[in-house]
């Protein structure tokens, strides 16, 4: 083929394709618009969680690098001791920011950021088009749905005010999953199934409870179809290609789904989800602040503004106008247009699932005591307003047909595109926000947002000697007020922690190297230590280094831990604790078998190979417990010594952080760690993926053999 058949052919397409692109030109130029508080490529948006998820792309980049697939560990978070926040939060989003920030913007990672976003809005409007004019075979009336969903509040509240990056992304993917569900349901075909299951998949991996209420709410709509179409166009037989295609994405995700659901109750978030009812979150989503037609705070303050800059969840008059009309024609109206009588099943359960989710985003009684406490999971009701939002411009294009019948026309495209722009005008805050991307690029951490939550927080079953001894109750969950004093200001706190007794023949004492704030004491104070209420020492605070150590006294047989406790007496300046900083807080006097080579001492001969973390190690006769610079995650590292698979691996704590050790006889050592995930999950994935790869393939190597 030449070059004028070449440039003949492609005309052909451009003009076969002609609708598509322009609708998609459409939709690019309206997301764009839709993220104009985003506008500057210097300066971050700096509100809420946006620079977490900015340094999350950077991060992934350097992953890429590394050789990862699929994203794991963040290399840069937690000291660099491997963060597994890929593997737990989510991968398809950083996975692609990262090629993006490493290929198409390779000096701004804030604009690999907004690239992402833009896609996700585009496609997400794009399908919810394709799926609407399916429903109505309307054009109009899809276009317009399509601009109605990247317009939604919640939609462009997640981009701007909350900075809910993978939240965002899998609100672009989750038509897209819609769309060949009921593409596979309607026609049963291959094609739809593998669609389904690889749109299913990118959801699992984008955001978790995005997948979990997404499908709980299209099982609604689907229950929905079957009750009205169960006497007339419903057969078992139809269910088979969408649950087939929602399985295999489940086998396709098992090496990210299988730790999320086996370990999520050990790491520090899951904790929180524990104990945390969306019910006590309802405060965000008042009845009056839901149905507003402008963007409120849900409370009064004093400056008028959200405790979350710019967060005001709310519905849309456009999305409650076409569900109230299209409620009133449903059971008011005589009959139905004609091209809508066919999929009027579909629209009766569009209507029940935006009932259904907004009255859980209201949730004006507690029903979460219910359910499941696995549902729990959403934390914030108001995250439920995503399938509020999918239901809703679906609907709208039902509601566009209902009032304009056939009568539909450009004016009425040009008309519409201005009013559903101009009705979100109020969900696009002004930026605001001093941090650079040359600031983010050289330091680009998640801090506060992420960087706590998959902490594997095992309890501490042997009291170490030289390990940094933790400082937060092991109940500890994430949080603003204490997240600091994890990462980068550990403090002695007034509290009680309790340890595991020592063994006989065992001495332990008690060093402190600590930073005093001389100016914040009133008069005199000391620091006095207490074991199990009792105190054993006391440090007069006269100098800005305290150093010192405590010999603790024999305990009584009977006990199997004790309680370790550190009391300021003494007034503050401005009435606050007094913020003793700790250097160093450990226990000396241990037997060999319970004495560390601390993370201090080993990371120094650590270097990152790749993916696996490479250390040469000499053990000596006084400690022979190895602290490796990697964090600890059980079954789910991968550990070399002197080339062979070592496997009895535990955790050693250094502070509030657990990580690797291994109990090795003196000698000379290169040990190598690599975290690989659950191998049995990582199986059933990579079967799965050869399995969809394999139907893909085999029907088209058929065909070119057979011809």
């Amino acid at each position: 083929m030449d070059f004028k058949d070449l440039k003949k052919s492609f005309q052909q397409w451009l003009y076969n394709h002609r609708l598509v692109i322009a609708i998609l030109s459409l939709y690019t130029v309206v997301a764009i618009s839709l993220m104009s508080p985003l506008a500057s490529s210097n300066i971050i948006f700096s509100v809420n969680d946006i620079p977490s998820h900015v340094g999350y792309i950077a991060q992934a980049r350097t992953a890429i690098l590394e050789g990862q697939f699929p994203l794991r560990v963040a290399p840069l978070e937690d000291n660099g001791w491997r963060y597994p926040g890929f593997q737990f939060y989510s991968q398809l989003p950083y996975y692609i920011g990262g090629w993006f920030y490493k290929l198409v913007t390779p000096t701004n990672p804030y604009e690999a950021y907004k690239l992402v976003i833009l896609l996700a809005l585009i496609l997400g409007s794009f399908y919810i088009y394709r799926l609407s004019f399916k429903l109505t075979q309307s054009r109009i009336a899809s276009i317009l749905a399509g601009i109605t969903y990247m317009s939604a509040p919640y939609f462009l509240n997640n981009i701007h005010a909350r900075g809910a990056f993978t939240e965002a992304i899998a609100q672009g993917i989750l038509p897209i999953a819609l769309y060949y569900v009921i593409q596979s349901y309607v026609t049963g075909k291959k094609r739809y199934l593998i669609l389904s299951a690889i749109s299913w998949f990118c959801l699992a991996v984008t955001h978790i409870i995005t997948f979990v209420y997404g499908s709980l709410f299209i099982a609604l709509l689907a229950l929905i179809v079957i009750i009205q179409t169960r006497k007339t166009e419903f057969s078992f037989s139809r269910l088979i290609p969408p649950l087939q295609g929602y399985g295999l994405a489940w086998l396709l995700a098992a090496y990210f789904l299988g730790p999320v659901a086996l370990m999520s109750s050990h790491l520090a978030v899951g904790k929180q989800v524990e104990i945390s009812n969306p019910f006590g979150t309802r405060s965000y989503t008042p009845l009056a602040n839901l149905l507003s037609p402008t963007s409120l705070p849900a409370q009064p303050s004093e400056n008028g503004l959200a405790a979350t800059y710019g967060f005001h969840p709310a519905v849309g008059w456009i999305l409650l106008a076409a569900w109230g009309i299209v409620m009133y024609y449903y059971y008011f109206s005589p009959s139905l247009p004609s091209a809508l009588q066919k999929t009027r099943p579909y629209m009766i359960g569009l209507l029940w699932v935006f009932g259904v989710s907004l009255f859980l985003t209201w949730s004006p009684i507690n029903i979460w005591n219910l359910l499941p406490r696995p549902l729990w999971v959403t934390q914030f009701t108001f995250r439920l307003l995503t399938h509020v939002m999918w239901a809703g411009a679906l609907l709208t294009a039902y509601a566009t047909v209902l009032i304009f019948r056939r009568r539909l026309d450009r004016r009425h495209l040009i008309l519409g595109i201005l009013i559903i722009v101009f009705a979100s005008r109020p969900w696009l805050p002004a930026p605001r926000g001093t941090l650079t991307v040359h600031q983010l690029i050289e330091e680009p951490l998640f801090r506060y947002s992420g960087a706590l939550d998959y902490l594997y927080r095992a309890p501490i079953n042997t009291l170490y000697g030289k390990a940094e001894l933790p400082l937060l109750n092991p109940e500890w969950t994430p949080g603003y007020d204490s997240w600091n004093v994890f990462i980068g200001r550990p403090l002695l706190l007034d509290e009680a922690l309790r340890y595991p007794i020592w063994e006989e023949g065992e001495n332990p004492v008690l060093f402190i190297d600590a930073e005093v704030p001389l100016e914040n004491i009133a008069d005199t104070a000391t620091l006095d230590v207490y074991l199990d209420g009792q105190g054993i020492g006391s440090f007069p605070l006269v100098a800005r280094e305290l150093t010192g150590e405590v010999p603790f006294p024999p305990l009584r047989d009977s006990n199997n831990d004790f309680g370790l406790k550190f009391v300021v007496n003494g007034g503050t300046r401005d009435g606050r604790p007094l913020a003793i900083r700790v250097n160093t807080l450990s226990f000396e006097g241990m037997l060999p078998k319970h004495t560390l080579i601390p993370v201090t001492e080993t990371e120094d001969n650590c270097q990152q190979q790749g993916v696996s973390t490479v250390c040469e190690i000499t053990v000596t006769q006084e400690a022979n417990i190895v602290q490796l610079p990697v964090l600890y995650y059980p079954q789910m590292l991968k550990v070399w010594v002197n080339n062979e698979r070592f496997k009895k691996i535990f955790p050693v704590h250094y502070r509030d952080y657990n990580l690797t050790g291994l109990d090795l006889e003196p000698g000379n050592y290169t040990i190598k760690t690599t975290f690989h995930g659950l191998a049995w999950a990582n199986w059933i994935s990579g079967l799965a993926w050869l399995g969809l790869i394999s139907m893909m393939i085999l029907p088209n190597f058929n065909r070119f053999k057979n011809h």
